[in-house]
């Protein structure tokens, strides 16, 4: 499997820092690749409650680790259930 981080959108409200939103691509042997998103606020939950793992528990790690004024750099990275 792999993970990779699509889009970051801010919130409109600078006071909402949980609400940032990050658009994502799964890669599994599907025929197609699964897109979605995901809020700050539940990627930290998920993180809490789940063992690293797989690509997508990594991708949510680095969401969780990353400062503010990093969440634009994290575009583009790929997480895979075996990092190289």
């Amino acid at each position: 499997m792999r993970a990779t981080i699509l889009s970051h959108e801010k919130p409109s409200d600078a006071s909402s820092v949980e609400v940032h939103r990050f658009g994502f691509r799964i890669d599994d042997e599907q025929p197609r690749p699964m897109t979605e998103s995901i809020s700050l606020r539940t990627a930290r939950v998920l993180v809490e409650h789940f063992e690293d793992g797989n690509a997508f528990i990594r991708m949510l790690r680095a969401i969780v680790a990353a400062r503010c004024e990093e969440y634009d750099d994290l575009l583009g990275r790929v997480y895979t259930d075996h990092p190289h």
